[in-house]
Formats: structure tokens, C-alpha cells, sequence
């Protein structure tokens, strides 16, 4: 089996954790709140799959220790999908230094964020396919909204899936 890390799995994510997990991976997923991750896990078809790591992933320390037992224990990360706030993106350098070569990076950002800057800034040394999936907002009705979860989710899916270096899911301003 693939073995997956994801990080932000339990909320917005739990779409793309449970996507993973149906289609037989192995996902790891980084989160704080143990009920939303059972929550999350008792709607999945195959919660076998998922593998709960509770650690805050500003904790750099504790992220790579809590990430390095789950390799050994289930094998390299095939892909890594990576929602982190502004505070938080050393996780993002975390996980690269975890990954193995021609590994696929998804780091999704809101829509404040500036692609391009982030493209440069989390350049890898190693040959890691790093992908960039924007979070934007809908025009309904002459008005904006943010994306639900679901759209999050299925716009996370729908990118990881084209395989582009990046997607832009509603639009920004």
C-alpha cells in the first residue's frame, strides 16, 4: 500500500483523508483534535487506513519525530498534501526534509497567499514534485462566499488528480 501524509486531514481535508484512504492508502494524518479525526474516520469506508498523529505541526521537533515513526513503521510517503497557516509553513520544510525523491507535494494556500513567492521560498533541494492549490471564493448571486469543505475537498482531488503545478480552486481578486 501507498503510505500518504496529510496535514489538516481531520477538518477541510476530510474529504481528500477519506479519498486517500478508500482508494487503499494509507494515509497519516497530522492533526490536533482527536474527535474531529474520529468523527472524520467513522464517515470513511476504510478507517483502517487512516493513522491519527496528534501534534501540533508548529512543533517542528515533535512533527518530525511523530512523521519519522510512522515511515518506519508503514514505509516512505508516496505524497504529502500539506494545509499549514502562515505561522506554521517550517512543517512544510518538515516534510520535505522526510520525503524521498520524485515524491508529489500538494501545499494548499489561501487565497491571500502569493504563489509565486511560495514557489520560490520552498524550492527543494531534493527532486520533489512541488504542487501549489490555491484556495479561493464563489460569486453567487452578485455576492462572494467562501468554498465549503467540500468544494475545498473536491477541488484538492480534482487538482492532485490533473497533476498540475498549480490550481486555483473559485478565483481570487
Amino acid at each position: 500500500m501507498k503510505h500518504i501524509c496529510i496535514i489538516g486531514g481531520s477538518g477541510m481535508l476530510a474529504g481528500v483523508t477519506k479519498w486517500y484512504a478508500d482508494n487503499d492508502y494509507i494515509v497519516s494524518v497530522v492533526a490536533r483534535n482527536e474527535e474531529k479525526m474520529n468523527r472524520m474516520k467513522n464517515a470513511c469506508s476504510n478507517p483502517e487506513n487512516i493513522r491519527g498523529i496528534y501534534v501540533d505541526y508548529r512543533d517542528s521537533t515533535k512533527l518530525e519525530e511523530s512523521l519519522q515513526q510512522n515511515i518506519n513503521r508503514y514505509g516512505p510517503f508516496s505524497e504529502a498534501v500539506v494545509w499549514v497557516h502562515s505561522d506554521g509553513l517550517n512543517a512544510l520544510i518538515t516534510v520535505f526534509e522526510l520525503l524521498e525523491e520524485k515524491t508529489a507535494v500538494w501545499h494548499i494556500i489561501g487565497s491571500k497567499g502569493n504563489a509565486q513567492n511560495l514557489q520560490k521560498q520552498y524550492y527543494s533541494t531534493k527532486d520533489i514534485q512541488y504542487n501549489l492549490i490555491q484556495l479561493g471564493f464563489l460569486r453567487v448571486n452578485n455576492s462572494q462566499r467562501w468554498l465549503t469543505n467540500k468544494e475545498i475537498a473536491d477541488g484538492v482531488i480534482y487538482s492532485i488528480r490533473s497533476g498540475d503545478s498549480y490550481n486555483l480552486i473559485g478565483e481570487i481578486s
